[in-house]
């Protein structure tokens, strides 16, 4: 896959020393990469995961290779709200602030399915999950001095075009393509609403933006194609960028400094770290919006006693 040249690169990343990082879906692919990379440079980072024995791994694979040995699992299963509360509540009993959140886990092109919660797998994964782990999370973010919430979305948003809210769990309606497509769109269209309604409240010290990694030689694939199969070797040596690639724009937005510098918000990047052009439905004020509204109602039918997002 062609993209612009390397804009940011690993030694690129400043010293972390100090910071706290929580990276959802890290014991694999690029948020595997990320953690090591920020654990290099001093970061304290919480893989946020649902396999203790994979995290486990990677901790200690990620000490072994740093010396770093400021790293600790929780628990999330973004198939279950209840795990994401559950989560946030741990996190902010360890810790009273965090200074990067990133939103990386993710499924693709499943077969349909639904949540412990009844919503459709990729929707409840790709932004239901992450919606409500970073509200959950806003006020220890809110506390650091300078915060960066990354949330990893995808080119693969431009194969929506419409919300389809009304029938978002309905199987007879579903296409898995353009189900992907709108819950990358939908990381978008958060991206923007809680960066709007962050400056609408004058918090100018978190910088919330989106990214596509690139087509990613990864696990995401899974469920298109056979992991051993022909088709598969084309795909990777054609197509596929490497893990350590496809982490480096979102390691930009996370970690450099010209994100303040320049004072980068609500924006989609691409690789490699270079600002991105989103689809109409994507780049709607309006539907952000509705988007939010319909998510904050759906997460008050789900969790008992959710009132609200603190913002």
């Amino acid at each position: 896959m062609f993209f612009s040249k390397k804009y940011y690169d690993f030694e690129s990343i400043p010293d972390l020393s100090g910071k706290i990082a929580v990276i959802t879906g890290s014991s694999a692919g690029i948020g595997k990469v990320c953690a090591l990379e920020m654990a290099r440079k001093g970061c304290h980072v919480v893989l946020a995961c649902r396999s203790e024995d994979k995290a486990q791994a990677v901790i200690d694979e990620i000490k072994k290779e740093t010396g770093n040995d400021k790293l600790e699992f929780i628990p999330l299963n973004l198939m279950s709200l209840q795990s994401v509360k559950a989560f946030a509540e741990t996190y902010k009993q360890r810790h009273d602030t965090l200074d990067i959140l990133m939103n990386n886990a993710g499924t693709m092109m499943c077969p349909f399915g639904l949540s412990d919660d009844g919503i459709e797998t990729q929707v409840a994964t790709n932004h239901v999950g992450h919606f409500f782990l970073t509200t959950q999370l806003l006020p220890v973010i809110e506390k650091s001095r300078s915060a960066r919430i990354v949330n990893v979305s995808s080119m693969g948003h431009r194969m929506a075009f419409n919300m389809n809210l009304e029938h978002i769990n309905d199987p007879k309606k579903y296409d898995r393509t353009a189900q992907y497509g709108r819950s990358k769109a939908f990381n978008i269209l958060f991206t923007r609403e809680l960066t709007r309604r962050l400056q609408e409240r004058g918090v100018d010290h978190v910088y919330v933006n989106c990214n596509h990694p690139g087509v990613v030689r990864s696990e995401l694939t899974r469920h298109l194609m056979s992991v051993d199969s022909i088709l598969t070797t084309i795909y990777n040596k054609l197509v596929t960028i490497t893990t350590e690639d496809g982490s480096l724009t979102q390691m930009y937005l996370a970690t450099s400094p010209e994100v303040e510098e320049k004072k980068i918000k609500g924006k989609y990047y691409v690789p490699y770290a270079q600002p991105g052009c989103v689809s109409s439905l994507a780049s709607s004020d309006e539907n952000a919006k509705t988007l939010w509204e319909f998510t904050e109602n759906l997460l008050k039918e789900k969790v008992p006693g959710y009132e609200g997002s603190p913002i």
